[in-house]
């Protein structure tokens, strides 16, 4: 049974910022720019480092993927 309630609370609901917001939050932050052409079109790709990650973790992370994705692709033939 699906009813109409109203979704509207006492709690404020959080709004997604603005390009001008998240300019201004992180524009201290070291950036990367690079250039990438698609099918003959240019893009410009604006990198922002924020510092939200844990680089050991993400590091770790790869680097399992990356051998187990080793060990699984290589099989031995038994002759």
């Amino acid at each position: 049974m699906i009813r109409n309630v109203q979704s509207t609370t006492a709690v404020a609901t959080a709004t997604k910022p603005t390009m001008y917001e998240l300019n201004e939050r992180y524009k201290d932050s070291p950036v990367r720019t690079n250039e990438y052409e698609i099918d003959g079109k240019k893009f410009i790709v604006h990198s922002h480092f924020i510092g939200n990650k844990d680089i050991d973790m993400i590091i770790s992370e790869i680097a399992f993927n990356r051998a187990l994705n080793e060990s699984l692709s290589t099989t031995k033939k038994v002759a």
